[in-house]
């Protein structure tokens, strides 16, 4: 029982790390278009922190639910009746 929690936190990071990294690409790309601007310079400087805060908070959220999920399921296998 215990490989099968193991083997949904793994498809879960898989999952995640790739939807996420596209989420942010896109999210970045369509909140600041930059053939709108004349200012190329400044808005690939704000998409580039936009970009690194939303995965920083990304993989925080993400590494809450992975260690949340990964004791939960580590416990579970533990606690076994004798």
């Amino acid at each position: 029982m215990r490989f099968v929690a193991l083997g949904g936190l793994v498809a879960f990071v898989c999952l995640s790390v790739i939807l996420g990294t596209f989420l942010i690409a896109r999210f970045v790309i369509l909140i600041l278009p930059s053939s709108l601007t004349r200012f190329t310079v400044i808005v690939d400087i704000v998409r580039l922190v936009l970009a690194v805060t939303l995965a920083y908070t990304w993989l925080r959220v993400w590494k809450a639910i992975t260690d949340w999920y990964f004791w939960r399921s580590v416990s579970a296998g533990h606690a076994r009746p004798r």
